[in-house]
């Protein structure tokens, strides 16, 4: 099993070449790098210690030449070559990069295409959210994706926010004074722009009758707090069991769509989404038929970035069974992490459940001394075959913890 970790460029600012072997002495094999990234503000812990740093969301690497902005809106803002500097120093180093990219949370393009953000059931739509319904989106997604693809140096890539996102959104200091159950996040996140209506219509459902559905129970919670029974309880009272299970395929096959298109531009470049097995997941996770988004993609990262070790362990094992090369993320921070022994545990299941990789959040975020705990961490393929289990889907009559997926809890990242 290889060790990686995700990394942003301005990490590389100062001192590439110097943070390019500092990664490589502590036995990082690959760097996941933004190439596209949301907003941020970051205190640093590695390169420049202490140090504050905010960004606006955009891209770090050159376009390719000027036509690729397409007039619609949606092409990213170049804020820098940072990207490219930092990859051209990892890989002299020995340190192989992929081209991480935030997709469709981009507040940029969302606001200034509102026609082509998520609209949710109250007609607002959401300024951190593109669509992936919207035709102009999905050209957006491949060309995106084309682009990292010709990047010197880069030799795969990693699609992170390749789906629909829900309402919260760590910025701006989102407030809300209301109980929301982990169902209303995720009404929160039905869209109904027209595409996605369009959607809705060529599979046999009523938007309207849906987004009406959808108020009266966000509504009524916000109202009159009510405990939550299970996510999927919840989900199918709100709209009936047969409009929630199309609902739920719908959204399913345009987050392939959306997957299969990007992939269109990798360009023959191994290519991986960031996926998960819940299918009510609207947090920057790619939800739906893993089996479906495994095919479109290629690999499948899965990972864990609030600290449930069970959470991780029922992804890994639910996209090991797609058979689909599996890598496994953790957050290697300081509120998430505590000990060297708790990482190693980490390495062990998820080596042991199949995992190609243990990919770890993020470099620069982490305590620097961490760095060498992944020196010790295990390598190499397990003995045996992975481990398996029974798998259940969560049925009406779940406990509201009996899943780890009821939380919600991990925004893109």
């Amino acid at each position: 099993m290889k060790t990686e970790i995700f990394a942003h460029p301005v990490s590389f600012r100062r001192a590439p070449q110097a943070e390019a072997e500092r990664l490589r002495s502590a036995g990082v094999d690959r760097v996941r790098l933004a190439y596209a990234y949301h907003g941020g503000r970051w205190l640093l812990t590695t390169s420049d210690p202490a140090a504050v740093v905010d960004f606006p969301a955009g891209r770090w690497f050159a376009r390719r030449d000027d036509r690729s902005g397409d007039g619609t809106g949606l092409s990213l803002p170049v804020l820098g070559n940072e990207a490219v500097e930092a990859t051209t120093a990892l890989v002299a180093a020995g340190v192989a990069v992929t081209a991480w990219l935030v997709g469709l949370h981009q507040s940029g393009p969302a606001t200034a295409r509102p026609d082509l953000a998520l609209r949710n059931a109250f007609g607002h739509p959401y300024r951190h959210a593109l669509c992936p319904a919207q035709p102009e989106v999905v050209d957006y997604a491949r060309t995106l994706v084309a682009e990292a693809a010709g990047q010197p140096g880069v030799s795969g890539l990693e699609l992170e926010a390749f789906g629909y996102l829900g309402w919260q959104h760590q910025s701006a200091h989102d407030k809300c004074g209301a109980a929301l159950r982990p169902v209303d996040r995720w009404l929160l996140s039905l869209c109904f722009c027209s595409a996605c209506t369009d959607r809705f219509a060529a599979a046999g459902i009523d938007a309207a009758e849906t987004a009406a559905r959808t108020r009266a129970a966000v509504l009524a919670q916000l109202a009159e707090p009510r405990p939550a029974d299970g996510i999927a309880q919840d989900a199918v009272t709100a709209l009936g069991q047969d409009l929630h299970d199309t609902v739920l395929a719908v959204r399913a096959n345009m987050t392939t769509d959306l997957v299969r298109a990007a992939a269109e531009g990798s360009a023959g470049l191994p290519l991986s989404v960031r996926a998960t097995d819940d299918r009510y997941a609207c947090d920057g996770k790619s939800s739906g038929d893993l089996r479906a988004l495994a095919s479109a993609a290629g690999s499948l990262t899965v990972t864990n970035l609030a600290g449930d070790a069970s959470a991780l362990r029922h992804d890994i094992v639910a996209a090991g069974e797609t058979g689909a090369e599996v890598a496994a993320g953790w957050h290697l921070g300081a509120a998430r992490t505590h000990t060297e022994e708790e990482l190693i545990d980490i390495a062990l299941q998820a080596r042991s459940h199949g995992a190609s990789a243990l990919v770890l959040y993020a470099y620069d975020l982490a305590p620097a001394p961490r760095l060498e705990w992944l020196r010790r961490l295990p390598r190499g393929p397990v003995a045996g075959a992975p481990a398996t289990y029974e798998r259940r889907h969560e049925s009406p009559h779940d406990s509201p913890h009996d899943s780890p997926h009821n939380r919600q809890t991990e925004p893109a990242r």
